[in-house]
């Protein structure tokens, strides 16, 4: 396109299209005195007399003033010229009375190119090529009668022109049928019925058809819409591969139980869609157990010894024939089993062949870990390829021998076709630490992480302070180790990383720690044993709020009480039994009785008394002492001046008037917190001693406990 103002004018030495790879002149021609400015393509370029550029797509040139925004510019268009016209194909298609022909011109020309074609004795039919070379051209047949065409063809642009011909045609040869509809019904005189023969059951098919005038002349009509038929299903004709795995139980598990897996079939074997697959255990006991499995689970766990099994599959017309297979734990084998790889995504295995000839070898093999990913082969040989792995993936891989004593099974754990090193290091925990070792455990790597099989893990071990490192090799899939030989009060930094036969990958998270010291432990220790009596202590307290258990621990410490003789089986009260005179020169004749059953039910009968001979204290007896402070020389004149008083004691209950019964009273006090063979009467566990009228003799005085045992 060109652009022409009234401040400039632009010209190119071989017009806007220009062939590609031969050299023009672009020009502008200014009108007045300016700043003159060039630009490409809208960019603004250096002006020089001569420039040398090549140009593969369209590109605009333009010019202006700087004072004046008005441009002038010009599109050049680099372009091809055509090529002879070649490949003429022309159609007919029945029933119309115009003829579609189409040709080539070679190479694109990029530039706009003109087609004609001319029809001998008519007229020419012009079109427009299109971006991809071709020339389209319909035009009518003015005459019913005419049997061949002759045209010639021209293609022509700027840069050139070509043209060929004439070409004849025949009408007959380019005559082509109406595609035709695919119809079902029952009226044969409407339809055509073909019938197809070896079609797979249960798949879908798309069906076309079309026709040609005759077989020798005339071209073949286009195809006609499609038309979906499905084929019915049918009862699968091929059983099931079947095998077996010893599942792994936590060791303190007894049952034994196998896991059975088995192939899906493939489409043409199914002829359907599976619904179920059944399953039926047959015991030596002759038991029989039925099992249904529904797609898409492959597995299924049994739990027997020396059974047969049985496996099929069922769609809806049938189920396919039944696969027994025997479940025999195998006896394992080690040490007979050698890998090579072959390629990524394959290796080979290789084993000893067995003396029994014909023994048939089941070799299976599944990701670490992912024990439902499980794949296997039967073969002959003691040879075997495995293809189909992932690279950078642990497998586990076992070759059983099926013989008629028993299977036999060889494995081989963490093989891999291509492996590197670990990509992530593991983390460390602290187990149980101590003044001089330490127990550390770390964590799994996560598979996709692992990049192959592990091999081993190193613990490393920096002191802070020297700086030496050691490290320490464990064994995978160990995951747990001590260090011993630590200083105390010393700071250490742990790390762990992980091996396979690629090599060592990174370290995981470091873990610092100190050791303890000696001192430190025993506090430790303290603390602890502390903590644990007085929890003890605070359960027990709370244990003896319920009143049950109160009654109880008081029975129970019952029987720690000192058992208190009675004076009156001494050898000084037997004597002077009959003599109401000395017997005031024996001690005390007490009896002390304790009531055990307020403490326990079960016990109705009062018990015995519990005699024993003993002098507990030089003195006369305590309450008649409190009431005699001064001394007669006359033996009966004192026991008179007793007896009195005691009288007088009873008879008043204990409340003594007058202030030296008062001060005879706070010394009798005294007195009593001197004997120590009684307990207070100020004990918040007894009732003040009240003793009722009567004579008070050492048979009289008698003491109750039962308050002081009473649990409630």
């Amino acid at each position: 396109m060109l652009f022409a103002g009234a401040v400039c004018t632009v010209r190119s030495s071989k017009g806007e299209e220009v062939l590609l790879g031969s050299n023009f002149t672009f020009s502008c021609i200014f009108n007045k005195q300016c700043t003159k400015l060039i630009f490409r393509n809208g960019t603004q370029i250096k002006y020089k007399k001569k420039t040398k550029r090549i140009f593969r797509n369209g590109t605009t040139f333009s010019c202006r003033c700087e004072e004046n925004p008005e441009p002038c510019g010009l599109d050049i268009k680099p372009g091809y010229p055509p090529d002879i016209p070649q490949n003429l194909t022309c159609v007919q298609k029945m029933n119309s009375h115009n003829v579609s022909c189409i040709w080539t011109t070679g190479r694109g020309t990029i530039i706009d190119t003109t087609c004609q074609l001319r029809v001998h004795g008519d007229l020419g039919y012009e079109s427009i090529m299109n971006s991809t070379g071709f020339c389209h051209s319909t035009f009518p047949i003015k005459s019913s009668i005419m049997s061949q065409l002759v045209v010639l063809l021209n293609v022509s642009n700027t840069l050139g022109s070509k043209t060929s011909g004439p070409h004849t045609i025949n009408l007959i040869n380019i005559g082509k049928e109406i595609p035709k509809l695919i119809i079902s019904n029952n009226k044969k005189s409407e339809t055509i019925q073909l019938n197809i023969s070896s079609l797979h059951p249960d798949t879908t098919y798309n069906f076309q058809i079309r026709r040609k005038i005759n077989h020798t002349v005339g071209l073949w009509s286009d195809w006609s819409q499609p038309e979906q038929k499905k084929t019915k299903e049918e009862a699968p004709d091929k059983a099931l591969d079947v095998w077996y795995l010893q599942e792994l139980k936590p060791p303190q598990s007894k049952s034994k139980c196998l896991r059975i897996f088995w192939k899906e079939l493939n489409i043409s074997d199914a002829k359907g869609k599976i619904q179920r697959y059944n399953i039926s255990v047959q015991e030596q006991k002759g038991k029989r157990n039925s099992i249904t499995a529904v797609p898409p689970s492959r597995n299924q766990s049994i739990c027997c010894s020396n059974c047969s099994v049985s496996v099929s599959a069922v769609n809806s017309e049938g189920q396919s024939p039944v696969k027994i297979i025997q479940l025999r734990f195998p006896g394992l084998v080690t040490g007979l089993l050698s890998h090579r790889p072959l390629n990524n995504h394959s290796i080979a295995l290789f084993w000893p062949k067995l003396d029994i000839a014909g023994t048939e070898y089941v070799v299976h093999w599944y990701p670490v870990g992912n024990i439902e990913g499980i794949q296997w082969i039967r073969v002959v040989d003691t040879t075997a390829h495995i293809t189909g792995m992932q690279p950078q993936e642990c497998y586990q891989c076992a070759v059983t021998a099926l013989r008629s004593s028993g299977p036999k099974m060889a494995t081989i754990k963490g093989i891999s076709s291509w492996q590197s090193a670990p990509e992530q290091g593991p983390v460390p925990q602290l187990g149980w630490k101590e003044s001089e070792s330490l127990s550390v455990t770390w964590s799994e790597i996560p598979q996709k992480k692992i990049r192959g099989c592990l091999k081993k893990y190193t613990v490393y071990l920096i002191d802070k302070l020297k700086g030496d490192i050691h490290n320490f090799s464990v064994v995978h899939p160990k995951r747990q180790y001590v260090i011993s030989g630590l200083s105390p009060r010393q700071c250490y930094n742990l790390w762990v990383t992980a091996w396979t036969d690629a090599g060592e990958g990174p370290r995981g998270s470091d873990l610092p720690f100190c050791t303890p010291s000696d001192s430190e432990r025993m506090l430790s220790l303290v603390i602890l044993a502390g903590g644990g009596v007085l929890l003890a202590c605070l359960i027990l307290l709370c244990i003896c709020q319920f009143s049950s258990v109160h009654k109880r621990f008081l029975c129970c410490c019952q029987c720690l009480l000192p058992i208190i003789p009675d004076p009156a089986n001494s050898k000084c009260a037997k004597t002077y039994a009959d003599d109401q005179v000395n017997v005031w020169k024996c001690p005390c004749r007490l009896e002390m009785k304790f009531y055990l059953d307020q403490c326990d039910s079960s016990v109705n009968e009062e018990p015995d008394n519990v005699e024993v001979e003993e002098v507990p204290y030089p003195r006369i007896c305590t309450y008649i002492k409190s009431f005699s402070q001064e001394s007669s020389s006359s033996d009966a004149t004192q026991i008179t001046r007793i007896t009195d008083i005691t009288e007088d004691y009873i008879s008043t209950h204990g409340a003594i008037s007058g202030g030296e019964e008062e001060d005879e009273y706070e010394e009798e006090e005294r007195s009593l917190n001197e004997f120590e063979l009684f307990p207070s009467t100020h004990s918040p566990f007894l009732e003040p001693l009240v003793l009722t009228g009567g004579k008070l003799t050492l048979d009289v005085v008698k003491i109750d406990c039962s308050e002081f045992l009473d649990c409630t």
